[in-house]
C-alpha cells in the first residue's frame, strides 16, 4: 500500500510566518546593483519576511551554481555586458527551473513581450520608482508566500489530515510505515515510503540525511560531523547522503 499525497494551496485562516525570500539580482552595473540592494532594504523594512539577496554580475556565472530551488524571483537585466542577453540566460533558467519566478529589467520596453517566451512574471522598464518597484515585488512575493502554505493531505486509520508542508520537521520510514513529526499534529503515521515522497518534498527545502530521515532544512539547528540536529533531535547523517545533504543545506541557506 503506497501514500498518495495531494497538494492544495489554502489562502485563507492561514498562521502568517516569517520566510526566507531568496533573490537573485543579475546585474552587470553597479550603480544598478547598488540601487536595487537599497530598495530590497528598504521594502524588508515594510514587509514581515526576511530578503536574501546574491548579486550577480555575469549571467555565465550565475547559471554555473543554478539549481532547481536555489532562488525564489530572479531580478534579471535584459542589456548583460559581454555580449550577454537576460532573455537567453532566462531560457537556460527554464531548462532547469520552470517555477521560479523571473522580473526583467531594461531600458527597453520592447522587450517585455520576449519576457512571455520564457515565463516571466513581470518586468521593470528602466528609470522605476521605489513604488513601483515596491508594488511590483509585493505582488510576486505574495506568490511566494502562497508557495509556503502548500499542504498534504494524509490518509491514515480511516482518517484524512491536511498538513502544512512547512510544519513537518521530518519523516521518519519504520517497517514500510511513514512518521511525519509535526509543529502542530504530533505525530503522524501513514503507509509509505521515502521513495514516494522525495522528490514532491524535495522542491519544497526538504533533504534525506540518511536513508531513514527526509529533513525539512528549515528546521536544522546545528551539523556536528555526521550528526545534525534538527528542532532538538538528533538524525545521523550517513555517509553516502551527507555531501548532498550539505550542499542542500548550502543552497537552502543561499550559500554559493
Amino acid at each position: 500500500m503506497t501514500l498518495d499525497i495531494y497538494i492544495y494551496i489554502y489562502t485563507y485562516n492561514l498562521r502568517k510566518v516569517t520566510i526566507m525570500i531568496k533573490i537573485a539580482l543579475v546585474e552587470d552595473e553597479v550603480l544598478e546593483q547598488s540601487k536595487i540592494n537599497s530598495l530590497l532594504k528598504n521594502l524588508e523594512e515594510k514587509i514581515e519576511d526576511k530578503i536574501y539577496l546574491s548579486v550577480f554580475d555575469d549571467g555565465s556565472k550565475f547559471l554555473f551554481n543554478f539549481e532547481y530551488g536555489k532562488f525564489d524571483i530572479i531580478l534579471m537585466d535584459i542589456e548583460l555586458g559581454k555580449d550577454e542577453n537576460g532573455i537567453k540566460i532566462s531560457q537556460k533558467i527554464r531548462e532547469i527551473d520552470k517555477d521560479v519566478f523571473i522580473i526583467f529589467i531594461s531600458n527597453l520596453v520592447q522587450y517585455a513581450i520576449e519576457g512571455y517566451t520564457v515565463n516571466a512574471i513581470d518586468y521593470l522598464v528602466k528609470p522605476y520608482s521605489e513604488t513601483d518597484f515596491e508594488n511590483r515585488l509585493i505582488s510576486v512575493i505574495k506568490k511566494v508566500n502562497n508557495l509556503h502554505f502548500e499542504k498534504v493531505l494524509l490518509s491514515t486509520n480511516g482518517s484524512k489530515i491536511i498538513v502544512l508542508i512547512k510544519d513537518i520537521i521530518y519523516i521518519e520510514v519504520s517497517s514500510h510505515k511513514l512518521i511525519y513529526h509535526t509543529i502542530n499534529n504530533g505525530d503522524i503515521t501513514v503507509y509509505g515510503s521515502l521513495k514516494d515522497i522525495s522528490n514532491d518534498l524535495e522542491k519544497h527545502s526538504f533533504s534525506m540525511c540518511n536513508s531513514c530521515f527526509l529533513v525539512n532544512l528549515n528546521y536544522v539547528e546545528k551539523i556536528d560531523g555526521y550528526t545534525v540536529i534538527v528542532k532538538g533531535k538528533e538524525l545521523l547523517i550517513s555517509h553516502p547522503k551527507r555531501k548532498k545533504f550539505l550542499q542542500d543545506l548550502n543552497i537552502f541557506l543561499g550559500i554559493n
